[in-house]
């Protein structure tokens, strides 16, 4: 892979900060490779098998198996970490690992990876699953990790950040990665607990949580969370600065409330989950050209989201067979305010939205074969009875519209893992997706050789497609009927070693191309009709990843990671929202109070360009969080966001007038944890 052709380069702009990240990863963890002596597993003891803590992953294969077996480039972060760091959504926690960023609007989040963070893309190309089941929405195929996600993280027990491309196993959206959370049960909750925490922007939390295993081997965990922000008072906008809309300052616009439901039942084979969530949103960037500043009534936007899945777990033999059947609804409403199109109207008012529910049910075998061969075979069935889309006004002369559609899918998938030799595995896998306006048939595979158990290298390749949505098929009329599926080929090597329970050390190098993107047009920007989306879009990538953790029995933690990555598209000029570097570090160590942990982080962003062609500047934000334990049932907790009070901005999509939107200066919260363990 040449690098000076994607023009990376590791001079000229690199600060101390990016030096030091670089350094820890490309020198320190070759020499402690070099220093291990390659092993085979059945020449160790059972006291050489205790010392490997090798981490364990469920989505890169569907089942659990160490992240050093696993067709991918994995990384885990567990519920203790979401706790040490004060991460609050979903968006924190992948934000906060290598090789991915988050942008935001000021309304949702979205995530970036490998070099592509596209503004306004909401995350079609990363397939979010919780327990392994599919969350993206039936209409938009968003992926939701902010507030509007509907489960609150106290309630993660780990999430799986899975590198790559997987439609082979799980059909679209699987692009880029797949994130999979896997959320508590009573046997981890261990008891109840009450939080209350408050701070700055009118921040108010209330959590709680109960969980245990009951008698008869049942296990129930329950959690119910409500929270508010007024958000940032006073937000400024540039592109706005006039007499005639306030000076450009968007006033008490941009509070938010979350309500978050959770619930898991698991008796003997057979679990039950159900969620719940609501979130309300106030929007102060005027986006989609809405009024500035626009006080009655307010632009808003309201996301509900309610997932019930049940699982049949049970092992016949030496086969285990999963069942699973679900029922998801997601609705999304909109006030979008607007200028008077008439004499003598009110205020203009758009109210937008729509309602996602599909039900389905899938079935899953995993059998071992002879010669050490694990081989699983599966199929699903999703049957969306709502993907409806409408827009009203309340100026009868304004033209809006009521689509109702339903569709239905179907898919079957095979895999195997063939162990040729104790220390060579070949990994492949291929996957039929059957819709209603196409199929596709999508392959994976890959070479792993482990010089030691807890050592691998990995050559991997698979490519992923991903579907229209109901969205860009049918919301601007006739003008994206001919839609046809994204497509994405990525080559990647992965270099990855565990030593013992202290040192976590993982490098991997990629390229792909990805083609047929799906991308809006505008043909006629006076009419919901002038506008379309059409599969005009080609980009090329490379990019390298390096990351260390190191630990301590005496509670200490570090990680630094680095990631240097080019994605352009087909003329050659680098993707808009997509920084050429980033470096990031985590620390946890004892506080300098008993029974006390500090944690501090700081993640850096190269520049990045924006829709419009100008750049964002550079950013690099830290983060710090302090706990501490005053009894056996008393915790206190203080989070400071944004410690120096970085001034930084994201570049905006098409459907803002400002080119970026500025993020939040330094914020805090102080919290009380009271729980009391079985």
């Amino acid at each position: 892979m040449d690098f000076a052709d994607a023009g990376i380069t590791f001079t000229g702009t690199m600060t101390r900060l990016r030096w030091i990240a670089a350094a820890v990863a490309l020198a320190i963890s070759p020499a402690l490779a070099a220093a291990q002596t390659p092993q085979q597993l059945a020449d160790l003891d059972l006291e050489d098998l205790m010392q490997i803590r090798v981490q364990r992953v469920f989505g890169a294969s569907e089942r659990l198996q160490p992240v050093t077996e696993a067709p991918s480039a994995v990384t885990i972060v567990t519920a203790d970490e979401i706790a040490r760091y004060g991460y609050r959504s979903l968006a924190e926690i992948v934000g906060s690992v290598r090789g991915f960023f988050v942008t935001n609007d000021r309304n949702y989040s979205y995530l970036g990876a490998r070099g592509f963070g596209r503004p306004g893309d909401y995350n079609t190309r990363v397939l979010l699953l919780v327990n392994g089941h599919r969350i993206n929405d039936n209409v938009f195929d968003q992926a939701y990790i902010g507030a509007e996600l509907g489960i609150d993280v106290a309630m993660f027990d780990r999430v799986e950040i899975i590198r790559g491309p997987a439609s082979s196993l799980y059909g679209t959206s699987a692009f880029f990665a797949v994130v999979n959370v896997i959320t508590r049960t009573g046997a981890t909750i261990k008891g109840a607990s009450i939080e209350a925490d408050a701070g700055t922007l009118g921040t108010q939390l209330a959590r709680a949580s109960f969980g245990r295993e009951l008698a008869g081997g049942a296990d129930l965990a329950l959690s119910g969370t409500y929270e508010r922000r007024n958000g940032v008072g006073n937000l400024y906008f540039p592109a706005f600065d006039a007499p005639g809309t306030n000076g450009g300052v968007a006033q008490n616009l941009d509070g938010e409330h979350v309500g978050e439901l959770y619930g898991r039942v698991k008796l003997r084979d057979f679990s039950l989950t159900a969620v719940y969530g609501r979130r309300s949103k106030l929007v102060p960037t005027a986006s989609f050209f809405t009024l500035f500043n626009s006080q009655d009534p307010r632009e808003q936007t309201t996301d509900a989201h309610a997932t019930i899945d049940g699982q049949y777990d049970r092992t016949l033999g030496r086969t285990r067979l999963v069942a699973d059947a679900f029922f998801d609804r997601a609705r999304y409403d909109a006030t979008y305010p607007y200028a008077a199109e008439h004499d003598g109207m009110p205020v203009l008012i758009n109210d937008d939205g729509f309602v996602g529910a599909r039900w389905g049910a899938g079935l899953k075998a995993t059998r071992p074969l002879p010669r050490q061969q694990t081989l699983t075979a599966g199929g699903e069935f999703i049957a969306n009875v709502r993907q409806d889309q409408w827009t009203s006004y309340n100026d009868p002369l304004v033209d809006g519209f009521d689509i109702r559609q339903s569709s239905r899918q179907g898919a079957g998938y095979l895999q195997d893992e063939l162990r040729l030799k104790p220390w060579l595995l070949l990994n492949g896998g291929i996957r039929y997706d059957r819709y209603q306006r196409f199929a596709r048939t999508t392959p994976r595979g890959g070479v792993i050789v482990m010089p030691s158990p807890n050592q691998s290298f990995k050559y991997l390749y698979g490519r992923a497609f991903r579907a229209p949505n109901t969205y860009e098929l049918y919301y601007y009329g006739d003008a994206s009927a001919s839609l046809r599926p994204e497509s994405i080929g990525t080559h990647e090597i992965v270099w990855e070693q565990y030593a013992g329970n202290w040192l976590r050390t993982s490098v991997s190098a990629y390229r792909y191309t990805a083609s047929q993107l799906i991308t809006l047009s505008v043909l006629d920007a006076g009419s919901r009709t002038g506008f379309g989306f059409f599969n005009d879009g080609t980009l090329r990538a490379r990019g390298l990843e390096g990351e260390v953790e190191v630990r301590s029995r005496q509670g200490l933690q570090l990680v630094g990671s680095y990631a240097l990555q080019r994605a352009e598209d087909q003329t050659g000029e680098a993707l808009t929202n997509s920084p050429r570097e980033m470096a990031k570090l985590r620390l946890t160590l004892p506080g300098p109070l008993a029974q006390s942990t500090g944690a501090f982080e700081i993640q850096y962003l190269a520049p990045r360009r924006t829709v419009a062609g100008t750049t964002v500047a550079a950013a690099a934000v830290a983060n710090v969080t302090f706990t501490k334990r005053i009894n056996r049932a008393f915790e206190l907790v203080g989070t400071v966001r944004n410690l120096f009070d970085a001034q930084y901005a994201d570049p905006a999509s098409d459907e803002h007038s400002t080119d970026a939107i500025q993020q939040n200066g330094r914020t805090a919260r102080i919290g009380v944890r009271w729980a009391i363990k079985n």
